[in-house]
Formats: C-alpha cells, sequence, structure tokens
C-alpha cells in the first residue's frame, strides 16, 4: 500500500491568449497566462492506486474511519518524522484542540501568534482558554521577545507556528523560555510537512505538533489532520478523545469528546501523498531557486524572505517582501499581466479581526507592517520553470 518514490503529475495548466499588440513583457495589451495560485498533484499511477485501494475497501465492508489505513497512515508519519506517536484526525484545527485538552489547558492563557490563521485561535477558545496573542519578527514567525513580555501567572502554553513552512531557529528560544516557565510548546505545522531545523522535523520540537492536510496543504487528503507528539499520555489521550471520548471505545463516556475521526478514504489519499513528499517537497524547492536568482537580481523595493542557517523549508508559501502595499501590488498585476498571485500568508493579523474584537490588547506593529508587506508568487510541483519565471518578472516589473 505504502509506496515511496514513482512519478509525480508535472502539468501545464492550459493559458488564455488575449490579442495583444506588442511583446509579452513590455508595454501594451500582453499574452495573458493562466497560472493557478495554489494546485495538488496525483499522478495517473496514484489515482489508479487510490481507485483500487478504495474499490477493495469498499467490497470488503470494512469500517470506513480509523481503520487499518488509518493506522498504517499514522505510523508511516511517525516514521517519517521521528515521531513516537501519531494520532490521525479530521483536520488541524481539530489536531490542535485535541492538544489543548489533552495538556488540560481549560481555563488557562495560551501565547498565539497574532500573525496565524484564525483556527489557530478558534482552537483555544474552543478549548476553553485565552488566545493572548503576540508580535512576529522578521521571518513572520512568533517573536520570543515578545511572547516573555505577555506572560502572566494563567499562561501555561505557547503556540508556535511554522508559517510558510519555515521552522525559524527562534525555535530554540521558545523551547528554552517554555522549560524555565514550565509551559507547554505547541506546534502549528499546518504548514510544514517535512520542514527542517538543522534536521529535525518539524513536528518534533515541542511537547506536541499539529498538522493539517487541507486541499492546498504540501500534501492531502482533502481534509483531516495529524497529531505528533513524543508525550505517551498526550497520545492516549488523544486518542480517547477524537471518538466522542469513549472509554475503551464502549459507550461510557469519562470526559467530553467530539467527532475528530479520521475516514479511511482520507487515509488511502494520505498514504499515497506522504509517499511523495519528498519529491513535492524536491519540486516546491526548484521553483524557489528560480524565484530566488530572479529576485536576487531585482530592483529596490522588493526582497525575498532570507532562509537563515539550519533551516530548511518545504516551501508551502514563497515570501516576498515589498515596500507598497500587498493590495497595490496585487491589482496592478491583474491590471497588467492578468495575473492573479496568492496574496500574503495572512493579510490582517489575528488582533485586528472582528471575531477577536474583546482579545485585543496594544497594537502589534511587526506584524501589522509586514502583514501589508508581503506576497506569495504560486508555488507547487507543477508548477513549470517558464511560469515560474513569467510570474517573478511580471512582480519585478510592476514593483519596481
Amino acid at each position: 500500500m505504502f509506496t515511496r518514490g514513482g512519478p509525480i503529475a508535472v502539468t501545464t495548466q492550459p493559458r488564455a491568449k488575449v490579442e495583444a499588440k506588442g511583446s509579452g513583457m513590455t508595454g501594451g495589451a500582453v499574452m495573458a497566462r493562466k497560472i493557478p495560485v495554489q494546485r495538488y498533484d496525483f499522478s495517473e499511477e496514484d489515482i489508479e492506486l487510490i481507485l483500487t485501494q478504495v474499490g477493495s475497501l469498499l467490497r470488503s465492508r470494512s469500517f470506513l474511519s480509523m481503520g487499518a489505513h488509518c493506522a498504517e497512515f499514522e505510523g508511516h508519519f511517525a516514521d517519517y518524522l521521528g515521531a513516537r506517536y501519531a494520532v490521525a484526525v479530521n483536520s488541524g484545527t481539530g489536531a490542535l484542540e485535541i492538544i489543548l485538552r489533552s495538556f488540560g489547558l481549560a481555563g488557562a492563557d495560551v501565547i498565539v501568534p497574532t500573525n496565524t490563521f484564525a483556527a489557530t485561535a478558534f482552537a483555544v477558545l474552543h478549548a476553553g482558554a485565552t488566545p493572548i496573542f503576540a508580535d512576529c519578527g522578521d521571518d513572520l514567525v512568533v517573536d520570543p521577545a515578545d511572547v516573555e513580555r505577555r506572560l502572566t501567572p494563567a499562561t501555561k502554553a505557547v503556540i508556535v507556528v511554522h508559517i510558510g513552512g519555515l521552522v525559524s531557529p527562534a525555535m530554540y528560544r521558545l523551547q528554552e523560555l517554555c522549560r524555565s516557565r514550565g509551559l507547554v510548546l505547541i506546534e502549528d505545522a499546518a504548514h510544514a510537512h517535512g520542514s527542517l531545523l538543522d534536521g529535525r522535523h518539524a513536528g518534533t520540537l515541542g511537547d506536541a505538533a499539529a498538522f493539517s492536510f487541507f486541499s492546498t496543504k504540501v500534501m492531502t487528503t482533502g481534509e483531516g489532520g495529524m497529531i505528533a507528539t513524543g508525550n505517551e499520555d498526550v497520545a492516549r489521550r488523544a486518542r480517547v478523545l477524537r471518538d466522542q471520548a469513549k472509554s475503551d471505545g464502549l459507550n461510557r463516556h469519562d470526559d467530553i469528546g467530539y467527532n475528530w475521526r479520521m475516514t479511511e478514504l482520507q487515509a488511502i489519499l494520505g498514504l499515497v501523498q506522504l509517499g511523495h513528499l519528498r519529491e513535492f517537497i524536491d519540486e516546491r524547492r526548484r521553483v524557489a531557486r528560480i524565484y530566488d536568482e530572479a529576485f536576487d537580481k531585482a530592483a529596490v523595493g522588493l526582497a525575498r524572505l532570507p532562509i537563515p542557517p539550519g533551516s530548511q523549508p518545504n516551501f508551502y508559501k514563497y515570501v516576498v517582501f515589498v515596500e507598497r502595499d500587498i493590495r497595490e501590488v496585487a491589482e496592478k498585476l491583474f491590471a497588467k499581466r492578468r495575473l492573479k498571485l496568492g496574496g500574503a500568508v495572512y493579510d490582517l493579523p489575528c488582533h485586528l479581526q472582528p471575531a477577536f474584537s474583546r482579545l485585543a490588547g496594544d497594537r502589534l506593529p511587526k506584524a501589522e507592517h509586514l502583514c501589508k508587506h508581503h506576497i506569495c508568487p504560486p508555488i507547487y510541483p507543477s508548477l513549470t520553470d517558464d511560469d515560474a519565471r513569467y510570474v517573478a518578472q511580471s512582480l519585478i516589473e510592476v514593483v519596481s
């Protein structure tokens, strides 16, 4: 069932031709290119394998959630990370809430980066805790110094988000801070499948980690998530909570759980995608090298996010900082090139979101500035070299 290696689908999206005067990279109308913001890739061989496995599953009339395929997926995912335990669940958000509940953090303050998707903070709220937002550093990852400033007697945990798949060396300062204060360190690794820091995988650097397999992620099961941890008690409790908190699998409940189960169909997809994860990352790094070369030669007003020593991102996102507001850049890209980029990783930090207005404290200036001044060009395995160069040149032209 579990496959490593093999081809990945590399295709070129059809391009919509526009009648134009002048060349494609100078003034006047241009030849528009239909370049998706993101896409997942399944080769024809993978599709046939998946259909065969799903057919066998349905013909066997086996249970369609948390069966043999889920157990296999958990085992291989743990082996890939070098983690002791992996627990398959229905989503990355579910994985985070289960982790928070497993550590008994209800009623506590939990430090959360303001530069993250709202689901990180939603999970804290749903687990009965209070998110305390902290500012980011120049690499968009939560700033350990700001985390320390926001600690209270009620603080019991810190969540770090590996933004765009970058595992920042700031992780070491967070580890030291959490050890010295007796805090739980949780990794939101939704972006970071296969990312490394000094040879260690994202997901093995804190007390527990949550991964997402949503459709946009480096590897996908459509929906789905995984908890990784070295803590046996957390893994055991997570397995109980994800299945309505059944005690010993029976209809007796000592705690309040929820339906956080992963289906067998998702696990089949996950096993196939995991088998190609290293290739997916290699292809993303290929595109990143093209962007690096282009942006390093660019005019003033544009700079790529530098990758710090020891960090090996999976390039879930490729981040470019621009001096101009990203909304203006995006509008001009569409007007001049009919090109839509993926926008920012997160263009509005959580503390400015209406949903969290009652939790907003003082300003978080670094996140407020950087969220408005970075943009993410498309990056995925089937993006061709030619299309990547077109995207880079278009962005350079508009910014300069």
